[in-house]
């Protein structure tokens, strides 16, 4: 693993050249179990670090098979990340101000149905004015 570590290092400092190694190196440690993972998927995917550094590479059906597979799951799990998220944000649709808040403001500023413009004190229930 150490020799991957330094072959990404000179890489990383070819492209960030201030970069230390120990700052690197606790990166590192840290994702060390996701990049085993996926170095252990491309080898079985038949990817390999000579083959990803030869110029002129051209991945074969394989590889390309195994690159889109990845992509879909990254994108599978972004997507479901971000749903979660809208469902948190779609929680909160009230204040002390607003009954209802339709949006943000570019500013922050919330907008929508006031608790005046529904004829209801903050916090109201809206069985009680039925």
């Amino acid at each position: 693993m150490n020799d991957i570590w330094k072959r990404l290092f000179t890489v990383i400092q070819s492209l960030a050249p201030k970069t230390e190694y120990e700052e690197f190196y606790k990166i590192v440690e840290k994702r060390e179990k996701g990049y085993e993972e996926r170095i252990l998927r491309d080898i079985q995917s038949g990817i390999t670090l000579e083959t990803l550094m030869s110029k002129g590479h051209k991945k074969t059906p394989e590889e390309k098979a195994a690159v889109a597979k990845q992509k879909k799951q990254q994108k599978r799990a972004k997507r479901k990340k971000e749903a979660r998220d809208n469902l948190t944000k779609e929680e909160i649709l009230q204040d002390d101000r607003f009954f209802f808040i339709a949006g943000y403001t570019s500013g922050g500023a919330p907008y929508g149905v006031t608790w005046e413009e529904m004829g209801l004190k903050p916090w109201e229930d809206l069985e009680e004015n039925e």
